[in-house]
């Protein structure tokens, strides 16, 4: 009887610390007490720093050029001035008429111009050879003469170009215009008198 409530007592006691193991948490080996929740700041998280990489600092941005990296000449052209003559005279300024040649003579029955010549005197700072037109109108602003060449500017800012006009055929004499392009570009005009040509004093 002693025997079985011996047996009874040690079946209890084993049964009850058995509750009471599978009650308490399992703890890893040499693990530390559980630390306090981390808290969350909002803050940005940053990669880890790649090992055996320097730093760099950042480059600021390269200030804007206000100025071109090349100053740009003016490419556009002027007209100097426009003289006519039937020859002329070359010096350090350019061409000059061996003779005052204050308008261009005309034969009538019919009108006729004379063989006379005209020079352009041309100026552009970027000395930049270009395509030139002369054109002369009438008094309707019809062309009754014109011709073309081309500008050489070289080392010099101003060039002359020269035209030598054959007698052509108009309707009136008057004042006249000579017409200037360069490049394509008119450049303004410039009066030319054409008048009838004197008759030779009676003997």
């Amino acid at each position: 009887m002693v025997m079985r409530m011996l047996r009874t007592l040690v079946l209890a006691a084993l049964s009850l610390a058995l509750v009471v193991h599978a009650e308490e948490p399992r703890k890893l080996k040499g693990s530390k007490k559980e630390s306090a929740p981390k808290l969350d700041l909002g803050l940005p998280t940053f990669g880890a720093i790649p090992k055996d990489q320097k730093l760099e600092s950042a480059k600021g941005k390269p200030e804007a050029q206000n100025a071109p990296s090349a100053s740009r000449a003016d490419e556009g052209y002027t007209v100097v001035r426009v003289v006519h003559g039937k020859s002329f005279i070359r010096g350090a300024d350019g061409a000059k008429p061996s003779t005052p040649f204050a308008q261009v003579t005309v034969t009538s029955n019919p009108f006729n111009t004379e063989k006379f010549s005209s020079v352009v005197r041309v100026k552009s700072p970027a000395r930049k050879n270009a395509r030139i037109e002369i054109a002369i109108l009438d008094q309707r602003s019809d062309t009754v003469m014109e011709a073309s060449g081309e500008l050489r500017f070289g080392n010099a800012e101003e060039t002359e170009w020269q035209v030598d006009w054959e007698p052509t055929g108009i309707r009136n004499p008057g004042e006249f215009q000579v017409l200037v392009r360069v490049g394509g570009n008119p450049l303004g005009t410039f009066p030319l008198k054409v008048a009838v040509a004197a008759e030779p004093a009676a003997k």
